[in-house]
């Protein structure tokens, strides 16, 4: 529940603080006092957009700030999971300052944060019910909530277990259309690679083999040159069997006499040696010209090979890469990307088979929640013109209608399927039993609208998980008997919730279990807005003055104090509240 309300240079605020309660807390005073002032500063703790022209005329700036006691609520739980409070605290405090200049500063427990989340921690303590707006019940897309929260504990939970399916088939299709958004351009990019990955692996190419072929190409086109020329060294160096051992003999020869020379001057030791050196040499010089000529082929045909290779290859490499290297790195990286889109046509035939499956167990779920919701229908219709008629609606009639949503309506892809299953519903109503139900929205009056929406609350009042609810002014339309029973139901409200109330009427008031007087003090820019909490004697006086005498005469008096009296009498008669 909301325990206490501060707030600075707003308005007509200079500086209150209030303490509230637990129960029916009502707003009482003149037209202007402020009434609805201090609800915008609630508004305004729990996301309401804020500018300057809400500071307060010659200060900075505006400040408010609000404590919530959340013990034993399961508000407090929501609160935990969203990261807004730790586990075991049940205390919130939600402060904003709004500046001269429009700016706005936040904070939770202190810590600062951006007005959104003051926004999301609103959702989920505080219902605020306008003088004329009652937003939810304008909007056709809260029956559904609504009905669901009627429906009970086991059809949400159902809810819950279906919405994540839809969730999860939400992720697929978006997950699909990622994947097929190449479309044929993959196809074209797999077909691509094929070919060139098929044209490397013909070719079979090695590193460090075009540098031989080129080598070898070399070779070949002057074979008979180098076949010529290794013919006339060889004949140089041997010139047959008989030269040959004549050439020999004469360098064995002289190494012969340059060692003896060398045995008297050691310095022609190295020449000696160069020379008996020389005679093996040459012996293989000879050989390798030899083996060498004979290595040489000079068949045509063989040139052509090796010209033929060595295009392929340097084709390849200016496709792919300067050198072989960079080709047969190409292959690699190609081998890989073509993996890859075999492995999104694989995830994309997978993904259409879990489309499938959710789509299939999303829409059993879907045709269940249709038919609770079908059953609940009726049920929350009785319930709801029961309420209308006490609240002086006698002829009313309230219907709910329960349709199927359109194919495609939202993502063609999910058909009927939804956020919440494939129903829509609508609110109908009559205010005269003689006229036919039509869209609620469309025909109930600013009275009729107050009633309805109290009527809701009163019947989803175990289901409502939000702690507080305050309304605004929405006696708009009633009084006499009908204002009493609005009382009276206000105050059932408060075994489920802490409610806050603005009310003119005085059998509202009455049902209070705390009134505050807001009222205006000063005259011109000295006018100031402040609040009190009323003691006995004081709510008395109060309730004169709604009542239309403030001269204090005893009969008004005596029916003020009768009204409290008989609210009194009427409240002990409900059932005991929660937490009392």
């Amino acid at each position: 529940m909301l325990t206490q309300l501060k707030v600075s240079d707003f308005a007509l605020i200079e500086n209150i603080e209030v303490q509230f309660h637990r129960g029916l807390n009502v707003l009482t005073g003149e037209t202007g006092a402020g009434k609805t002032v201090l609800i915008g500063a609630i508004g305004l703790l729990l996301g309401d957009r804020a500018d300057s022209t809400m500071v307060r005329h010659g200060a900075k700036e505006a400040s408010f700030n609000a404590v919530f006691d959340l013990e034993g609520s399961p508000a407090a739980g929501e609160l935990v999971r969203a990261g807004f409070l730790s586990e075991g605290e049940s205390e919130l405090s939600l402060g904003r300052t709004v500046t001269a200049d429009g700016k706005s500063r936040c904070d939770i427990n202190g810590r600062l944060c951006p007005v959104s989340a003051l926004s999301e921690i609103g959702d989920i303590l505080i219902e605020v019910h306008g003088q004329n707006t009652h937003q939810a019940l304008l909007r056709v897309g809260t029956h559904l909530e609504y009905l669901d929260r009627f429906a009970g504990s086991s059809h949400l939970e159902k809810l819950g277990a279906y919405r994540e399916r839809y969730s999860r088939l939400r992720s697929l299709l978006d997950e699909k259309r990622e994947l097929a958004g190449g479309g044929l351009d993959l196809e074209r990019e797999a077909d691509i690679i094929g070919h060139e990955i098929e044209a490397i692996d013909e070719a079979s190419p090695e590193a460090g083999e075009l540098e031989a072929l080129e080598a070898e190409a070399g070779r070949l086109r002057h074979s008979r040159e180098l076949w010529e020329l290794a013919m006339s060294v060889e004949a140089a160096l041997s010139g047959g069997e008989r030269s040959r051992a004549a050439v020999m003999e004469l360098l064995t020869g002289a190494a012969a006499d340059v060692r003896k020379m060398a045995a008297r001057d050691t310095s022609l030791e190295e020449t000696a040696g160069r020379l008996e050196s020389l005679a093996y040499d040459v012996e293989d010089i000879v050989a390798v010209v030899a083996r060498y000529a004979g290595s040489l082929d000079t068949d045509p045909a063989a040139l052509q090979d090796t010209e033929a290779r060595l295009s392929l290859l340097r084709e390849l490499c200016r496709r792919f890469g300067g050198t072989l290297d960079e080709v047969l790195d190409y292959r690699e990286k190609a081998a890989a990307r073509l993996a890859d889109i075999e492995g999104v046509r694989g995830r994309l035939e997978a993904v259409d088979g879990e489309i499938s499956a959710e789509k299939k167990a999303a829409t059993g779920l879907a045709r269940e929640l249709s038919a609770g919701r079908e059953k609940a229908a009726g049920a929350l219709e009785k319930a709801v013109t029961k309420q209308l008629k006490q609240l002086e609606l006698g002829g009313a009639r309230f219907k709910v209608s329960v349709g199927e949503r359109e194919a495609g309506g939202g993502d063609p892809d999910t058909g009927h399927l939804g956020q919440s299953g494939t129903s829509e519903v609508e609110f109908l109503f009559t205010s005269e039993a003689s006229q036919p139900v039509r869209p609620l929205r469309r025909i109930a009056s600013g009275g009729e609208m107050s009633r309805v929406m109290l009527a809701l609350k009163i019947v989803l009042a175990g289901a409502d998980r939000l702690p507080v609810l305050v309304f605004d002014e929405v006696d708009a339309g009633i009084g006499g008997e009908t204002a009493w029973t609005v009382g009276e139901k206000l105050f059932q409200l408060t075994g489920h919730h802490q409610v806050f109330c603005v009310t003119h009427i005085p059998q509202i008031a009455t049902f209070a279990d705390w009134q505050y007087r807001v009222f205006k003090s000063g005259e011109g820019a000295g006018t100031r807005t402040f609040v009190e909490l009323l003691e006995e004697k004081r709510r008395v006086d109060e309730v004169c003055r709604m009542l239309g005498d403030s001269s204090g005469r005893k009969v008004t008096r005596e029916h003020a104090s009768d009204l409290i009296r008989r609210a009194g009498e009427a409240k002990s008669r409900v059932p005991q509240r929660r937490g009392d």
